[in-house]
């Protein structure tokens, strides 16, 4: 019996609950959303997208940045916003499908990629096409300097199409929303 199956794959995307609406939501919750691609940052690793990950502990330090940059621009009598973290099961026959480049390591190219990415050039466009890869999979990085994190990944998807192709998640864990101090992981 082989240990590796074809399983779908779980991932996690880490926001704050003002930007999915899951201020009411419970853990474990479906919650119905929808990726906004011209609201995503751009200037990011693999240009703007829509960025998940495998690794939890990386999605919470996502949902923490994002909480504390909401929560600064809040006026000082609005509810504060809390560190949220979404769940997608995602097909892996489904992301086999679509067009992608990986990056297993730091290598120049990955480097290359990154830094037209992060200085504003249209992000990974294809010769001859101006259709841009669909999904993105590769290392974080600690840019500008070239350095990556440990064992953290990111997939980022890149078109209206693809982002709209993504199941509705889960809302996997918000941080304590009953203590306005305590709105981070």
């Amino acid at each position: 019996m082989p240990l590796w199956s074809n399983k779908d794959l779980y991932v996690y995307h880490g926001t704050d609950s003002r930007s999915v609406g899951a201020t009411s939501a419970t853990s474990g919750s479906i919650l119905t959303f929808k990726v906004n691609l011209s609201l995503c940052r751009p200037f990011t690793d693999f240009g703007q997208g829509f960025y998940v990950t495998t690794n939890l502990h990386q999605a919470k330090q996502w949902a923490n940045t994002r909480t504390r940059a909401v929560n600064l621009s809040l006026p000082v009598s609005a509810s504060a916003s809390v560190a949220t973290i979404l769940q997608f099961r995602l097909s892996r026959d489904w992301l086999a499908g679509l067009e992608g480049l990986t990056f297993v390591l730091d290598a120049a190219d990955f480097w290359a990629l990154v830094d037209d990415c992060r200085s504003g050039f249209p992000p990974h466009q294809r010769t001859g096409t101006k259709t841009a890869y669909e999904v993105v999979y590769g290392p974080v990085t600690l840019w500008p300097q070239k350095l990556i994190i440990k064992d953290c990944d990111q997939i980022s998807f890149h078109t209206p199409n693809v982002v709209n192709s993504l199941p509705d998640p889960v809302l996997y864990e918000k941080a304590n929303d009953s203590d306005p101090k305590r709105t981070l992981f």
